[in-house]
Order: C-alpha cells, then structure tokens, then sequence
C-alpha cells in the first residue's frame, strides 16, 4: 500500500525537493534581474514589498511622496550593487562569503521542513538523550558559613559548632557574616553550585534530611548544613517536557538533513588542497641553479679564449 508518510521521510525526495527548490530559485532570480546591465526594472511585487515596509515601520499606508522617496532607495542600491558586482567587490570577501552561505543554508532548512513528530519519534529521541531532559535532584537546606581567615582552627570549631546545633542551640548567634543565601528551597545541582561551588554541590546531594550534618566545603569555607527535604533526579515523562523534545528533535534534524544536501552537493565539486611551498628549499634551488649558471659561463669563456688561441 502507498505510504505517503512513509515517502515524505525519504533522504532522495528532500534531495530532488531541494534541486528544484534551486532551480526555481535560479529560475526566479534570472526574471527578476533582466539581462540588460543597465535597465533597472521595479515590478508591482516589489511595490508592494517596499509598501509593506513602510506599513510595517509608520502602521499607515506610504504617501505617494514617501513611495517616491522609496523607490528612488531602491534604485540607488540596486545601482551600487550592480556596480559593486562590476568591480568585482563580492570576491574574496569573507563577510559576503558567511552571508551567502547562511541565506542557502535558511534556503535549504525550509526545503527540507518536516512533518510534526509522532509521540512515538520523540519519545525515542528522549531515550537517545536522556542527559538533555534529564530533572537533576532538587534540595532543600539550610547552612551555617564559618569564615577560615576569622577562624585560627576552623575544624575544630565546625565540630564545636555542629554539635551545639545538633543539640538545639540557636543559629542566629554562630557563624559567621556572608553574602551566601542561608536557605534554599528546591535548588537543582547548577541553582547550588552557582552560589556554592561544584564541590558543596556534589556533597550536599548526599546529606540525610533532618538534623545538621557537615563539614561541608566550599571554595569559600567551610558550612554545616541542615537539609529539610531532598528529591531525586529523574528522567521525565514525555508529557512533562514534550516541548522541550521536539524543539530539540526537530533542531537535530534540521541539521542532519542540511548536512546530507551539503553532502550532496559536495558531490559535484573536486576539492584539492595544495600543499605549502616551503621558501628556504625555493631558495636554495635558486642558488644552485645559478650557481650552475655561472659554472657554464666560465666554461664557455674559457673554451672561447682557447680556441682563439688556437687560431692565432
């Protein structure tokens, strides 16, 4: 049975979509140009687009005055561009070059638009790609921030310290002044680790909830940490984050698809690398070339002078 969907993912059909997407382009762009260099043809569609622009930018329609105006813009750019082509100005010049290759690229990715995934597709793309939706552990804590340079032995107080916790002292009057929140609610590891630093991000994941617990390090100091609840990492359900995956599926394919017409258009070209040519050995060539030059001539002069020593 003919499947329609079935063909409409198939690499060849996006192939011939963007050859003829080319050739119409191509075709387009050859009516729009006449072939005569110095005639300068505005068609009504072109009206229409610098009245759009204008409706755009003033929410009113153009004057006839200000269409005027407009048209004579147009004109004076279509003039330097032509003229800008003449002298040969977009060769050899990077920012042309990015420019037109991004306007193919744009051309490329609308020829090879899809259909909208099935559920089925991204939720198989969410289980290729576990690591991009994946929800990390979320905690909730309390901390306590001794200052080292405060602290002669900040050990021994921390151990001082957490157990004056542990028996109900209030927190209010230890520690030390900082500009580190003193509670977080629900922070994810990347929440934690900006304020605290990857270490105590990794470590206070590990804590048991309820009663103070520390140690803990940072590149700031050391904390004691009370965590009051603490979720696990997971992997979502497709429903949870279904926008997230198809924004990412549909990137992906938006590239592997402008990467296998890149492919084939490559295929038409001969690519060939040159390899450098080292100067010094050019010199040295030179050198005995001429060295053996001048060996020729002194032989030559000095075969002439015999012979006409001979003649004599």
């Amino acid at each position: 049975m003919f499947n329609l969907k079935r063909l409409l993912r198939e690499p060849l059909l996006h192939f011939l979509l963007i050859g003829a997407g080319l050739f119409l382009l191509y075709e387009v762009s050859q009516e729009q140009i006449p072939d005569a260099p110095d005639r300068i043809v505005i068609s009504p569609g072109q009206l229409q687009q610098l009245q759009a622009q204008f409706k755009r930018t003033w929410m009113r329609e153009p004057g006839q005055q200000e269409l005027d105006k407009m048209i004579k813009g147009y004109v004076r750019d279509e003039v330097y561009y032509r003229e800008a082509l003449a002298l040969g100005l977009d060769r050899n010049d990077p920012q042309v070059r990015q420019r037109m290759r991004l306007k193919l690229e744009f051309l490329l990715e609308d020829l090879t638009a899809e259909e909208p995934p099935s559920d089925a597709i991204l939720n198989t793309f969410l289980q290729q790609h576990p690591d991009r939706f994946f929800i990390q552990p979320q905690v909730s804590f309390q901390q306590l921030y001794l200052n080292p340079d405060k602290r002669a032995d900040f050990d021994a107080d921390a151990k001082r310290i957490l157990k004056q916790l542990q028996q109900g002292a209030d927190i209010a009057t230890l520690g030390d002044a900082t500009m580190l929140p003193y509670e977080l609610t629900q922070a994810s590891q990347n929440k934690i680790r900006q304020s605290f630093g990857e270490a105590f991000a990794a470590d206070v994941v590990k804590l048991p909830v309820g009663d103070w617990s520390g140690p803990v390090y940072s590149q700031l100091g050391v904390h004691l940490v009370r965590v009051s609840e603490h979720q696990a990492g997971y992997l979502p359900e497709l429903a949870q984050v279904r926008d997230q995956v198809e924004r990412d599926y549909l990137a992906q394919r938006r590239q592997q698809l402008k990467d296998m017409a890149y492919e084939k258009l490559l295929e038409g070209y001969e690519v060939v690398i040159q390899e450098a040519v080292d100067q010094e050995t050019v010199n040295q060539e030179d050198a005995t070339k001429k060295d053996a030059g001048a060996n020729v001539s002194d032989e030559t002069v000095a075969a002439t002078q015999a012979v006409e020593v001979a003649q004599k």
